[in-house]
């Protein structure tokens, strides 16, 4: 017990420091900059009824050490007035004339407007630390990287369930990945927090809507084309994503259905065959 409050102070702690008070999140009153210098990256942000968050994700991008050339926050025909927030805070909000259906159809529409070297693509109800972007990005040196993830850690940890994820998490992010980046083949470079290089993913066709996991299916599919992908640790991106109930086994068995169509698809990338119906 008293390991498991220990983990949680210091995850109190970690959030005091990249949450800051200042950082309001009820609006944006004027866009923050605190770094001039740019970096050759667009990020993008899906967001479908995300006014209770996209503000505090938008200004923690703002707040970086290393200010990224544009952000995209793609209004997915929200009903909540997402887009109006976003583009109080000074950010360009796309918005089509309907639904796109999909997290990954969002990020497509956004990624044809991409015209710098990386594209960063975040969760509208992620923070992160003000040194994520540079921090992560030097990963991004070699040229056969084509995409690079932190380490994350869900905000909330109320429930008995959001506290065995932060456990998941804390086990995946501090031994798994690791490893995995030994040999450059991480399982997932998570759609919540990672970056790409803009040609690669371009080539790619962006992200695949043929299944819910888009990011494990990009993941397997710059394998399949013999890329690597790096984990780096010090990034810390923070979702707000709860958990209330077991309601959430549905979206475990989603992802598992996922998992079962990506390797179908890619799993050439790891065990030297597959097939798939595109």
């Amino acid at each position: 017990m008293l390991i498991q409050e220990r983990e949680f102070s210091v995850l109190r702690d970690t959030l005091a420091t990249v949450i800051p008070a200042s950082l309001a999140p009820s609006a944006c009153n004027e866009p923050l900059g605190f770094n001039n210098e740019k970096s050759g990256l667009t990020i993008i942000i899906p967001a479908y009824n995300e006014a209770g968050s996209i503000v505090d994700t938008i200004r923690s991008l703002q707040a970086q050490t290393l200010q990224a050339d544009e952000i995209i926050v793609v209004d997915d025909f929200s009903s909540d007035g997402t887009g109006d927030l976003a583009r109080g805070c000074g950010v360009t909000v796309l918005r089509p004339l309907h639904n796109t259906g999909s997290k990954a159809g969002a990020q497509n529409l956004a990624l044809q407007k991409v015209a710098t070297e990386f594209t960063l693509a975040i969760d509208a109800d992620t923070v992160l630390a003000p040194d994520a972007l540079e921090k992560l990005l030097p990963a991004m040196r070699e040229p056969n990287v084509a995409a690079a993830c932190g380490f994350v850690l869900p905000r909330h940890v109320d429930t008995i369930w959001e506290r065995g994820r932060y456990v998941e998490y804390l086990f995946a992010f501090t031994f798994f990945k690791p490893i995995q980046d030994y040999y450059r083949r991480p399982l997932i470079s998570s759609g919540c927090f990672s970056v790409y290089r803009t040609s690669i993913l371009k080539n790619m066709g962006g992200w695949s809507t043929r299944t819910l996991a888009e990011d494990m299916d990009l993941t397997w599919s710059l394998y399949q084309s013999n890329y690597d992908v790096r984990f780096v640790p010090p990034p810390l991106a923070i979702p707000s994503s709860r958990i209330i109930s077991v309601s959430c086994a549905s979206s475990s068995n989603a992802g598992a259905m996922g998992s079962y169509r990506i390797f179908s698809c890619t799993g050439k990338a790891f065990c030297g065959s597959a097939t798939c119906d595109q």
